[in-house]
C-alpha cells in the first residue's frame, strides 16, 4: 500500500512540470559590459552557445543593467535592436546576426526574392545565413528555415549587389544580381566543404577535471588524454580510481564500481569489461564522468560508485573505421587482441559498433600452506595452464525520428571459451603420517551473454527538458564444468568425480525518467523502473564408481531464484549565485523468491526502502574552486549465488557454500572536500554500513576450508584522498592520486582493524616529435577483506607511443609490472586455523599494439566562442 502512494505521488509530480512556466535569466551586477562579455555569461549560465562575427558585433558594444537578473528573451528581443543585431536559435545555439532597423528597410524596399537552398544531394540546408552585400557592406541579412526557405527584402538601387549565402561545413556562393534567374523562386546549392575547421582549444588554460556537486568530471576529448591511452588506462589516470593489473576497478581505494557507457550498464564480468574497456581508444573518448556517491536518480544497489564513460558521436555524413590490433608475451605464452570499431552517419541514421577477439595463454603458479589447531599441516603447490578465446561485439544504432525525438537500439554480444588445466601435489602431514596425492583437473567455462537496450527520447522544451524511455534485457548462460583425478600411493585406483555447475541468467527492466528544467539555476527529474530477475542454477556432484557416474546428493543443488524490484525517485537541482544544491529521494521496494528445488529451501524476503541524498557545492572565487558536501544512502543485496545453499567442493581440502540466511547491507556514506584550479583535490570521506557482506574463511572437520559470505555486524571507513595534477613543463606532466583510510568490522567477539595507504603516480612525456611516454607507478599497503590479509602491492608500467602514417595509425609498445613484484598473496587465521595462499600470474609482460583509422565523408567541428570551458557548463543528467 505504501509503495502504491509512493508511486502515485511520483506520477502526480511528473504530471505536473508539464504545468509549470519557464523563464531563462541571466544574472548581471549593475553596470555596464561590453556586449562579447555578455555573450560569454550566456554561454556560462545558460545552456546555449552563441556564434557571431567580429565584423557585427563590434568591442565598442556595450550592454547596461540596472538589476542582477536580466531575461534572456528581453535581452535577445529589446537591446539588440539597439545595435541592429537579431538572432536565431539553432538547437542549443544562438545565431546573431546583423539587421537594419525595420523602417528603414521599409523606406529601400522595392523588390524581395525568394530562395531555396540545398546541399550537393538535393536535400534542404536549413538554418543557411543569407546576406545581401553592397561592396564590404552587409545591407541585408536573413537565415533559411529549418527547410531551407529564405526571403529578404532588397532595396531600390540593385546595381553592384551581390548576395551570398554561407553555412557551417559548406563553401559559401556569392553570386551578382545580375546573373540571378528571377523569373521563379531562386535555388542554391552548397557543396560540402572538405577543409577541417578546429575547435578553438586552449589546452595549456582548459583543466581536464572539473568537480560537480554529485560528480568530478574529467574531460578527455581536446586535452593530452585524448591520445594515445585505452580507456581502461584513462580510468587508471583518474582521480581517486584504481585499476589493478588485473582490470579490476575500484574507488575511494576499496570499492567497487558500476560502470556505464552512454547512460547504459555494462553488464559484463570483470574479465570481460575489462577486455572491452581495453580496446576502446581514448580517440573515441568524450569524457568520464566519476560519482563516488550516486545520488537518488540511480538504483540504490552496489557498495560503490558509478564511472560514466561519454562517447564521441559523428556530426556529419560519413563514416570512420578504427582497426585495432595487440599482442602481448605472458612470459612463455601469447595474448592476442584484435578488433575494429566503427561510426557511420547519414542524415538521421547514426550507428557505431565494435567486434574484437582475444586469445590469451597464461601459465600460473599456486601455493597452499595450512596450519590446523591440531598442529597437521597441508600443503600443495599447483601448476595452472589457461587457454582462453574469446569475441565480444557491441551494435548500436540511433535514429532522429524528428528534431526532438529520438530513438536508439543497442545490442552487446560477449562469448568465450576457457579451458584451465591445474596440476597439484599436496600432502596432508598428520602425526607420525603423511598422506600425499596428485590432483589433475580440467575446468571448462563457456559463457555466452547477450545484452540489448532499447530507448526512446524526447525533447520537450528549448530549455533541454527531456523525457526518456529505457527498456533492456540480458541473457546470461554459463557452463561450467569441473573435472577431477586424484591419485594416492596409498590408494590402488585414483578418485574421479566432477562438478557440473550450468547456469541461465534473464534480467528484464524498463525505466521512464523526465527531466524539467525551467531555467539555468532550477532543474525537476523524476523517474520510475521495474526490473525482474530470474536465475536457475545447478550444481551436480557425480562419483565415477564402478565405472559409472553417481550422482552425489550431499553436494548436488538446483536453485531457481526470482527477483523483482519497484523503483522511483524524483530530483531538485537548485542554483543560487555561487552556491549549488541537489537533493533527492529514491523509494525501492524489494521482493525475493529463491527455491533450493534439492533441499526445499525457501528464500523469501519483502522490504521497502528509503535512500535520501544531498550534494551541496560552493563555487570560490572565479577559477574552478569549490568546496562540496554530500550524503547518500546504498543497500547491498546478497547475490542470487551467494544465497543458494550449495555446497562446491574444489579440491579434497576447499569448499565454496552458499548462505540462505545473507541479509543486505545498507551504507551510509558522507563525503566533502575541496577543489583548486586544474583539478587539484583534497576529499574527506566516512561510511557506515549495517550487516556488512563478507566472504568469510573457516575450516570444517579439521581438513576442509570453507569459503562462505556472512553478515558482519558492521563495517566502517573512514579516510582522505587527493589528486594532484600540475605541469613541470610544456613536455613533461604529472599526475598523483593518493588514498589514506582506517576500516573497522565487527563480527561476534571478532574486531579487525586496519589502515590502508595507496597512492599512484602518472607521467606523461613528450619528447620532442619523436614519440610519446606514459610511465604508471602504483602501491598498496597491505589490506583486509573479512577475516583474510591481502599482502601489499607494487605495480609499474610504461608506454611509448607515435603516429604514422600522416596521423592516421598509431603504434605503440608497452612494458608492464617492470619489477616483477605484483603477486596474490592472501593470510587468514580463525579458531586456530593459519591459512597461506600464494599465486603468481605473468604480470610481467611486454606488448606491441597498432591502431589505423579510415575515414570517409566529411568532418568538422564547431567554432565555439569559449571551447576551453564549454564541457564544464554541461551537466549530464
Amino acid at each position: 500500500m505504501f509503495t502504491r502512494s509512493i508511486l502515485s505521488l511520483i506520477i502526480t509530480l511528473v504530471g505536473l512540470q508539464f504545468c509549470l512556466a519557464q523563464v531563462r535569466h541571466i544574472r548581471l551586477e549593475p553596470g555596464t559590459y561590453p556586449l562579447k562579455d555578455v555573450f560569454e555569461m550566456i554561454q556560462s549560465q545558460c545552456d546555449y552557445t552563441v556564434f557571431y562575427s567580429d565584423e557585427i558585433v563590434t568591442e565598442d558594444m556595450t550592454l547596461t543593467v540596472d538589476s542582477k537578473q536580466i531575461s534572456l528573451d528581453y535581452l535577445l528581443n529589446k537591446k539588440f535592436k539597439d545595435y541592429h543585431l537579431a538572432y536565431q536559435f539553432l538547437d542549443k545555439k544562438i545565431l546573431v546576426i546583423s539587421d537594419l532597423p525595420p523602417s528603414t528597410l521599409e523606406q529601400m524596399r522595392a523588390d524581395k526574392i525568394e530562395g531555396q537552398i540545398n546541399d550537393i544531394k538535393n536535400q534542404p540546408l536549413p538554418y543557411a545565413t543569407v546576406r545581401v552585400l553592397k561592396g564590404d557592406s552587409i545591407i541585408g541579412v536573413t537565415v533559411a528555415n529549418e527547410l531551407g526557405r529564405f526571403n529578404i527584402a532588397l532595396p531600390s538601387d540593385q546595381r553592384l549587389l551581390l548576395l551570398e549565402v554561407s553555412s557551417l561545413g559548406y563553401k559559401s556562393v556569392r553570386k551578382s544580381f545580375s546573373d540571378l534567374d528571377r523569373t521563379g523562386k531562386l535555388k542554391l546549392t552548397l557543396d560540402i566543404d572538405n577543409t577541417v575547421l578546429e575547435t578553438v582549444t586552449i589546452t595549456e588554460n582548459r583543466s581536464p577535471y572539473v568537480r560537480q556537486a554529485d560528480r568530478m568530471i574529467v574531460n578527455v576529448e581536446g586535452t593530452m588524454l585524448a591520445n594515445g591511452l585505452s580507456t581502461l588506462d584513462l580510468l587508471q589516470r583518474s582521480p581517486n580510481l584504481w585499476v589493478d593489473h588485473n582490470g579490476n576497478i575500484r574507488i575511494r581505494g576499496n570499492q567497487s564500481v558500476i560502470v556505464m557507457i552512454d547512460d547504459i550498464i555494462q553488464r559484463m564480468s570483470t574479465e570481460q569489461l575489462a577486455e572491452y574497456l581495453r580496446s576502446i581508444p581514448s580517440e573515441n573518448i568524450k569524457r568520464i564522468e566519476i560519482i563516488s556517491n550516486p545520488g537518488a536518480e540511480y538504483e540504490a544497489q552496489g557498495l560503490g560508485g558509478i564511472v560514466k564513460i561519454v562517447m564521441k558521436k559523428g556530426t556529419n555524413d560519413g563514416f570512420k573505421v578504427i582497426l585495432l590490433a595487440r599482442y602481448i608475451q605472458n612470459v612463455n605464452d601469447p595474448y592476442f587482441n584484435g578488433g575494429t570499431l566503427f561510426d557511420y552517419k547519414n542524415k538521421r541514421l547514426y550507428l557505431s559498433g565494435a567486434i574484437a577477439y582475444t586469445k590469451d595463454n597464461q601459465r600460473y603458479k599456486t601455493d597452499y600452506n595450512i596450519q590446523y589447531p591440531d598442529d597437521s599441516k597441508y600443503l600443495s603447490n599447483t601448476q595452472r595452464f589457461k587457454d582462453l578465446n574469446s569475441y565480444n561485439a557491441r551494435l548500436t544504432a540511433n535514429y532522429e525520428i524528428a528534431k526532438n525525438q529520438n530513438i536508439g537500439l543497442q545490442t552487446i554480444w560477449t562469448n568465450s571459451k576457457s579451458d584451465q588445466d591445474f596440476h597439484t601435489n599436496n600432502a596432508h602431514q598428520m602425526r607420525g603420517d603423511t598422506l600425499y596425492k596428485t590432483t589433475d583437473n580440467v575446468w571448462k567455462n563457456r559463457p555466452t551473454m547477450v545484452n540489448s537496450t532499447f530507448n526512446y527520447s524526447l525533447k520537450i522544451d528549448t530549455l533541454e527538458s527531456n523525457f526518456k524511455v529505457i527498456a533492456d534485457y540480458l541473457y546470461n548462460d554459463n557452463r561450467e564444468s569441473n573435472h577431477y583425478r586424484m591419485t594416492a600411493p596409498s590408494s590402488p585406483a585414483p578418485y574421479i568425480y566432477q562438478n557440473l555447475s550450468p547456469s541461465t541468467t534473464h534480467i528484464y527492466s524498463i525505466q521512464a525518467d523526465l527531466n524539467k528544467k525551467y531555467q539555468k539555476d532550477f532543474s525537476f527529474a523524476t523517474g520510475v523502473k521495474y526490473v525482474r530477475t530470474k536465475r536457475n542454477n545447478t550444481v551436480e556432484r557425480n562419483n565415477f564408481v564402478e565405472d559409472n557416474w553417481q550422482l552425489d546428493s550431499l553436494y548436488s543443488n538446483q536453485f531457481i531464484y526470482n527477483e523483482d524490484l519497484i523503483m522511483g525517485y524524483f530530483t531538485l537541482d537548485k542554483k543560487i549565485n555561487n552556491f549549488s544544491i541537489k537533493a533527492g529521494l529514491r523509494a525501492e521496494q524489494t521482493f525475493i523468491n529463491g527455491l533450493s528445488v534439492t533441499s526445499s529451501e525457501k528464500v523469501k524476503q519483502n522490504y521497502l526502502n528509503l535512500f535520501p541524498s544531498i550534494f551541496l557545492l560552493q563555487n570560490i572565487g572565479k577559477k574552478g574552486a569549490s568546496i562540496h558536501l554530500n550524503y547518500g544512502k546504498r543497500v547491498r543485496r546478497p547475490s542470487f549465488k551467494d544465497l543458494n545453499p550449495y555446497t562446491l567442493q574444489i579440491d579434497d581440502f576447499v569448499l565454496i557454500q552458499g548462505n540462505v540466511n545473507l541479509q543486505p547491507e545498507y551504507i551510509h556514506r558522507i563525503e566533502t572536500g575541496i577543489t583548486l584550479k586544474k583539478g587539484l583535490s583534497i576529499d574527506l570521506f566516512y561510511s557506515n554500513t549495517q550487516d556488512k557482506i563478507v566472504q568469510f574463511t573457516t575450516q570444517v572437520n579439521n581438513r576442509q576450508i570453507k569459503y562462505q559470505s556472512i553478515n558482519f555486524k558492521n563495517g566502517k571507513d573512514y579516510g582522505s584522498s587527493a589528486f594532484f595534477p600540475f605541469t613541470i613543463n610544456s613536455c613533461w606532466r604529472v599526475q598523483s592520486n593518493l588514498s589514506f583510510f582506517k576500516s573497522e568490522f565487527e563480527y561476534g567477539n571478532i574486531n579487525l582493524s586496519q589502515k590502508v595507504f595507496e597512492g599512484s603516480l602518472f607521467n606523461f612525456l613528450k619528447v620532442s616529435k619523436l614519440f610519446d611516454v606514459n610511465l604508471y607507478l602504483s602501491y598498496r599497503t597491505p589490506s583486509y577483506i573479512g577475516n583474510t590479509k591481502y599482502a601489499d602491492q607494487f605495480y609499474s608500467s610504461v608506454m611509448f607511443s607515435r603516429g604514422i602514417l600522416n596521423g592516421k595509425g598509431k603504434i605503440t609498445l608497452q612494458a608492464n609490472d617492470l619489477f616483477n613484484t605484483a603477486r596474490e598473496r592472501e593470510y587468514s587465521s580463525y579458531e586456530g586455523t593459519i591459512i597461506n595462499f600464494y599465486q603468481k600470474r605473468p604480470t610481467r609482460t611486454f606488448g606491441l599494439s597498432f591502431a589505423y583509422t579510415i575515414t570517409n565523408g566529411k568532418k568538422f567541428e564547431d567554432k565555439k566562442i569559449i571551447q576551453s570551458n564549454d564541457e564544464q557548463r554541461k551537466r549530464v543528467n
